[in-house]
This record gives structure tokens, sequence and C-alpha cells, in this order.
């Protein structure tokens, strides 16, 4: 079997019992189930949420207000409880583990990014088993710095390293849809996704797991992007952890979101899951289609309307007419001037030639999903 990267997923509520405790058993078992994965020659690293949950078992605080004090509190004090037991189960196979807390904000800087990259690329050559989380302390929605959850942090460390495989370890056996048989109604798993599509995501119950923060619809939006950057990506039972091993080993288990085999540049890695956006631009039929199939630069006379501010070289966000996203690109102009050049063009109803055929974002700075 080719040696292969992969990066695992766990679930808050994979890592706690139904009365809310930490199951240390499980998390034993996982160090056990990682460990002859890399036996086999297979880098391993881990997204671990939980910190919140590990807390709890250490540390009473009010939290009738669901405050962001009171999560940051139980966070901090959980995180480290969390990596402890982690460490104690992987010594037990004489393994290093290094804790890693990242936010939003630390990919959106390409030379952050690279030097994430770097880091744990340098864990992974020693053998080290990195295990990252969200930096709870630091990563607020008012800063705009969070992931909201870490399904979304493994799509972005799993295209940063070059994973070759996404595991989301949950409490469902995997992605489930009803059917109806003779005998009734029943739930089954999907098996394989293609490609995501409203029918695919219809399956997903909108709530959100108790104890944490993502749910099945975060998970398979997740996983269709990783998908999309030519990873295959699973949804698995977590409480089988001896699932990732039956899969490698060519085992079927719970959902499989199979690769496009696309396979994309370092610099495209980073606008496509790192980069902060600063505005997003809607952009006409005929751009769509130069974009698309053309592979043209995006021109101002395609772009139809201008939200945000942005500055030369900053990041946007690509959205045709009906505001679906197209991709992401470096800006090479502000927002200012953009905005300028599309009233322009529509008081004087020219286009083709002068500033208006001037690229807005160059070929070699965008990427497209």
């Amino acid at each position: 079997m080719k040696a292969k990267r992969i990066v695992i997923k766990i679930g808050t509520n994979v890592l706690h019992r139904s009365n809310g405790k930490l199951d240390y058993k499980l998390i034993t078992e996982l160090a056990g189930q990682i460990t002859n994965i890399r036996g086999r020659g297979h880098e391993v690293l881990v997204v671990s949420s939980g910190s919140v949950g590990a807390g709890r078992e250490l540390f009473s605080v009010d939290e009738s207000n669901n405050t962001l004090a009171s999560h940051q509190i139980l966070a901090s004090v959980g995180q480290a409880r969390l990596i402890q037991i982690y460490a104690d189960a992987f010594q037990e196979h004489k393994i290093t583990v290094a804790q890693i807390l990242l936010t939003r904000g630390d990919f959106g800087l390409r030379k952050s990014y690279l030097n994430i990259r770097n880091t744990l690329e340098n864990l992974l050559k020693y053998k080290i088993v990195p295990i990252v989380n969200e930096n709870d302390v630091v990563a607020t929605e008012e800063l705009d710095l969070n992931f909201g959850d870490n399904d979304l942090l493994a799509v972005y460390l799993a295209t940063l390293i070059g994973a070759d495989q996404l595991f989301f370890l949950t409490v469902a056996p995997g992605l489930l849809k009803e059917e109806t048989t003779a005998e009734g109604k029943r739930l089954v798993v999907v098996e394989k996704v293609h490609e995501l599509t409203d029918e695919i995501l219809k399956h997903c119950l909108p709530v959100t797991s108790a104890g944490g923060k993502g749910g099945m619809e975060s998970k398979v939006r997740s996983a269709g992007m990783a998908m999309s950057f030519g990873i295959d990506t699973y949804i698995i039972d977590g409480k089988s952890p001896a699932s990732v091993s039956d899969i490698m080993e060519g085992r079927p288990k719970g959902t499989h979101f199979e690769a496009h085999g696309r396979k994309i540049r370092s610099y495209q890695k980073w606008l496509a899951a790192g980069a902060l956006n600063k505005g997003t631009l809607f952009i006409d039929a005929g751009a769509e289609q130069a974009l698309l199939k053309n592979k043209k630069s995006l021109l101002a006379k395609g772009v139809t309307r201008v939200e945000g501010q942005f500055e030369i070289k900053d990041l946007v966000e690509i959205c045709n007419l009906e505001g679906v996203r197209l991709g992401v690109g470096r800006a090479d102009c502000t927002a200012k001037e953009l905005r300028h050049q599309i009233k322009e063009h529509k008081l004087t109803e020219k286009g083709g030639k002068g500033i208006l055929s001037k690229p807005v974002i160059h070929r070699n700075h965008l990427f497209l999903e």
C-alpha cells in the first residue's frame, strides 16, 4: 500500500460519553489505531475538538448567558487537560505529540500560512503527531478570526499539507438519507458522493451536535470543499476507531466523498483555503464563461457589482449573478477604483477597450472552484 498523508478530525461528541465526561477509553483506542496506521508508513495529523467539554470536568463557570468569556475560560482550562490526555495515550506507544492552536487569521497572511506549513512538515518529518485545535481564546466572531467549527479548519490543514485523505469522526455512521421500503421508512447511509448537490444537502439535519459547534451540514459542506481540492474525504462513526484502518485497508465504511483528482499549486492552495477575503465581485454571464471555459483573466467590464472595501493585492471572492461562489483571486485595483470604472461604463455604455479592458484579477492570481 502506498504511504499516505491523512488528517483525522475528531468531533466533540466522539470524545465525550453520554454523561458529558471525556471518554478516556476511546481516546486510548484512537491512539492505538493511529499508531497502527503510522506503523504502515502513513503520516497522521489530528484535529481535535473537545477543549470546552474537558474544561467543564475541571472547572465550574456560569454558562447561563452563554457568554464568550465563559467559553474562553473553559477552553483555556480544558485544552491543557485535553492535550495531556492525548500525550499520555500516545506515550504508551512511545509517540510524541505536539499541540498547535490556530485561528482563521493565522491562515490569512501568506507568510504565516507558510510558517504553519513548515512547522507541520517538520513535525511529521520527525514522526511527531500534531494535534490541532482552534485557539478559542483569541478566535472570536467579532474579529472575524474564527473558523466557526473545526470541520473547516480540518479542510484547510488537509489542503495545506497536501493530504491524500481526510476523515471526519462523528457519532453518526455517515451521511444518512431516508428511504421508503415495503416495511416503511428507514435511514440508510449514503455510501458515495461524487458532487455536492442540493439533494445531498437535504439529507443533513439542520441542527448542531450537542456540545459542539458544527453539525452534519458543516461536515458535508467541508467534505465537499475537500473533495474539490483533490482530497478523498470520509464521514464515519468515530465511536468505532477501527473505521479509519478499515477504509485504508479497502473495507468501505461511512460516506465517501470522492476526490475530483484535481491537483493545485501551493499558491493556489493558499488562495483556496487560507487567504482572508476582503470583498466580493459579482460578474455577468460573459465573464463567468471567460473564466470557467476560456481560462481568461477577469476584466472590469464583466463585473456588475462590488461588495466590501479592498486595496490592490487584497483577496476577493468571485460570484456569479445568482450569488454562487466561483472562486477567489487577488485584486489588481481597489474597490473604489473598480466602482468608479463600473459607474463610468454604465454612463457611457461603452466597453471592450480602454480602462475596462484591464484585468481586475489576473489569471495567475485566480483560483476557481
